[in-house]
């Protein structure tokens, strides 16, 4: 199992979001302590200070995934717009 660690800016992300979409952020992030790469993770380019990121309905969680300590550091939590990857 990975552990999962919210950054300070991902826990401030997050109390901003709507309840129904908090609820399935904090869903697929005990999924993704099981297996993060069964769901839909993708890889970013390097350009990026998270290494991956994983579709939540509107909103884009960007992780950084060591593998060697299964940990898994949620760095951002971002609504998806045009802005949302530049």
């Amino acid at each position: 199992m990975y552990q999962i660690i919210f950054s300070k800016k991902a826990a401030k992300s997050l109390k901003k979001i709507p309840t129904h979409y908090q609820i399935q952020i904090k869903k697929k992030s005990e999924t993704l302590s099981v297996d993060p790469f069964k769901l839909d993770i993708k890889k970013l380019s390097s350009d990026y200070t998270a290494t991956h990121r994983l579709r939540v309905g509107d909103y884009r969680l960007f992780l950084n995934v060591n593998i060697e300590t299964r940990i898994i550091e949620i760095d951002d939590i971002e609504r998806r717009t045009t802005q949302t990857y530049r």
